[in-house]
């Protein structure tokens, strides 16, 4: 990554702001990881478990997709989800020759409980600003989230590179 390196403030407001979210993935990052060793599962897990929890019961294939993993890996995962009580396997009422992956009601409220103190403070912090700005960074951070996305669709697709350093 290109930058400037920062010059005690005085960096141009987009720059910052783009600084602020880069820095902001890390602490999510490092809270997802310690939560994730609080629940004794690896990060991918608690990524998938969210996934599980919004979006519904997922096939292997779905959840593979979405994480851009292999199917192998969900199977591993989904071992993992269903001993430590976070989620569970069912045939597909649909498709009995499909098995769906669900989220549990308890592994939810045991992983997400985690989290009440920073939903809290998050809600606490929000409050303070007008509500047309909030929209406005919903609409700002889901927009950078799909910059992300797309750079990492083309990152997956790219030829893998090889660091070699300069002499």
């Amino acid at each position: 990554m290109s930058s400037v390196p920062n010059d005690g403030g005085a960096e141009d407001p987009a720059q910052a702001l783009v600084h602020e979210i880069f820095d902001l993935s890390v602490a999510i990052d490092l809270i997802g990881q310690a939560t994730a060793g609080q629940l004794g599962i690896n990060q991918t897990d608690l990524i998938c478990l969210e996934l599980l929890h919004r979006r519904g019961p997922m096939s292997a294939g779905e959840v593979a997709s979405a994480l851009g993993l292999t199917t192998a890996a969900i199977s591993a995962m989904a071992t993992r989800l269903e001993a430590g009580g976070y989620a569970r396997r069912e045939m597909d009422p649909k498709d009995r020759r499909r098995v769906l992956l669900h989220a549990s009601a308890s592994g939810i409220q045991k992983a997400y409980g985690l989290f009440d103190g920073l939903y809290h403070a998050s809600t606490k912090l929000y409050a303070a600003y007008e509500e047309r700005d909030v929209r406005m960074l919903v609409e700002l951070l889901g927009r950078f989230r799909q910059l992300i996305a797309d750079h990492t669709a083309v990152l997956r697709n790219a030829p893998a590179r090889i660091y070699q350093p300069e002499d």
